[in-house]
């Protein structure tokens, strides 16, 4: 879907993508000042985050899809409007944000819990982007609520078929994931609780809803998605991160007792 502005056809895809990044960064920036960060310093971890953020999409993409690249047979533009892979942002986001911190000498604890908590609201404006766009679109539906594209950007996208619209299903529980993520950060700012929270959370919820997703694009291994396998990695990661937590912290206390 488009919208026109001054004469020119802007896809809503692409509004209510950078859509969700500003108000973010408005949220962000709020909390940041709260914490006494710098705004440089904020705007500067930013930087890193969105170029991660947007290699990473991008490059998981590419090789989710890279059967369906090379039986169609598409071209180096085709394949760069072909959509981006949330979690492959998320990852080469949080790469961005651990080497800014890492070289500039940036306290993770503060910057971490601000960024997870803010991310699920712009992730949920960008989900309605997706709906708009075709991409991420649900397996085929004739119940209520179920919605048909006449046409699409993505070029993948089934059209004249009833889906699930799986994408504004998404949205709304990342809403809800943001509000449970706020509760928890505006009680202890530098806890990373609201980022442990979030990866969970939302681990569990996209492992749930690829069940429900009918875009064949997005690759897989022994029946699970691409995104399923990476759900499952980041729950055990986050878990054995808060194992070796409670044991280092249970070492020192009895070396102090």
């Amino acid at each position: 879907m488009y919208i026109s502005i001054f004469g020119n056809d802007i896809p809503m895809y692409g509004i209510l993508f950078f859509l969700g990044i500003f108000i973010s960064v408005i949220l962000a920036i709020i909390f940041v000042k709260q914490s006494k960060i710098s705004l440089f310093d904020f705007f500067s971890a930013v930087a890193f985050i969105l170029i991660g953020a947007i290699i990473g999409a991008k490059a998981l993409f590419i090789i989710a899809s890279i059967d369906l690249i090379v039986e169609l047979q598409l071209s180096f533009m085709e394949v760069m409007r072909g959509g981006f892979v949330f979690y492959g942002g998320l990852i080469g986001g949080a790469l961005g944000l651990w080497l800014y911190c890492k070289f500039f000498k940036m306290s993770m604890r503060k910057l971490c819990p601000i960024c997870s908590t803010v991310l699920p609201l712009g992730h949920a404006i960008g989900r309605i982007g997706c709906f708009f766009a075709g991409c991420c679109y649900g397996i085929e539906y004739h119940g209520a609520l179920s919605y048909t594209y006449t046409q699409s950007i993505n070029i993948f996208t089934p059209i004249g078929v009833p889906l699930l619209p799986i994408q504004l299903i998404e949205s709304f529980i990342l809403l809800l994931i943001f509000a449970i993520c706020l509760i928890f950060y505006l009680k202890n700012r530098e806890s990373y609780l609201s980022s442990i929270v979030y990866s969970i959370s939302y681990a569990v919820v996209r492992f749930v809803l690829e069940f429900f997703r009918g875009d064949g694009e997005r690759g897989g291994v022994l029946g699970l998605s691409t995104s399923q396998w990476i759900s499952i990695l980041i729950v055990l990661f986050i878990v054995s991160l808060i194992i070796i937590h409670k044991r280092r912290n249970f070492d020192n206390a009895i070396k102090k007792s």
